[in-house]
């Protein structure tokens, strides 16, 4: 069974514009997961969708959302466009993608032996000496990053990779906070594995998806 690719976009005059306003209160990325969960209502349903806020048309708040459902319609607060989407690709196919994602990496240092996870770009900066091109190691980490898990989602890496957009985000609500970090990488890579490709672009990857992070993209290299 295909999923749904949709192009949501929020109206120039929504009607609820102070709930768009409380939930940004608690961070933009906890604005954005809460609208899109508009989209498929559910008490209890388990979260079956990956998204990317992305820019839409000035001034509004834009969205591309891969779901294993339909998503419904919100009068007086979204457009959306939906399609199809069953991702047919092949071995050896070349491809050009792009990830916002949460580079991470889980260690074990807690007294208590538990595990907790640990922002990449921010342990390689912890790691500088003085004599360091601090730049340089940044964008070293992140892209191992991104290559050491490639494989996992069926692609090997080609050639270099762009990194940009790296931001902090703190949400806030009553229960907790929550923070991560998001990146966003662009580059061509070969598919080894298509099985392992499409349910990446189907589930998503890495940590992070109910905040907008792992919506893998790609189109075929030209």
């Amino acid at each position: 069974m295909s999923h749904v690719f949709s192009k949501v976009e929020v109206v120039d005059c929504p009607h609820d514009m102070a709930l768009i306003g409380k939930l940004a209160r608690h961070g933009e990325a906890y604005r954005d997961h809460a609208l899109v969960w508009k989209l498929f209502p559910g008490d209890g349903a388990e979260r079956d969708f990956v998204f990317r806020r992305i820019n839409g048309a000035p001034g509004r708040l834009a969205y591309y959302v891969v779901s294993a459902r339909q998503p419904q319609s919100v009068p007086g607060l979204f457009t959306v466009q939906c399609k199809p989407y069953s991702p047919e690709l092949v071995r050896g196919d070349y491809v050009r993608f792009d990830l916002r994602a949460n580079p991470c990496v889980t260690r074990r240092t807690e007294p208590n032996g538990r595990s907790s996870r640990h922002d990449v770009l921010m342990d390689a900066k912890r790691s500088l000496s003085g004599e360091c091109d601090a730049a340089s190691v940044i964008h070293a980490a992140a892209r191992e990053w991104l290559a050491s898990r490639a494989a996992s989602w069926g692609l090997v890496i080609d050639g270099d990779v762009r990194t940009e957009g790296y931001t902090q985000h703190r949400l806030r609500n009553r229960q907790r906070s929550i923070e991560y970090s998001s990146l966003d990488y662009q580059g061509l890579a070969r598919v080894e594995d298509p099985a392992l490709l499409s349910r990446a672009l189907l589930h998503g990857v890495g940590h992070a998806k109910a905040f907008g992070c792992g919506l893998l993209l790609v189109r075929r290299a030209s």
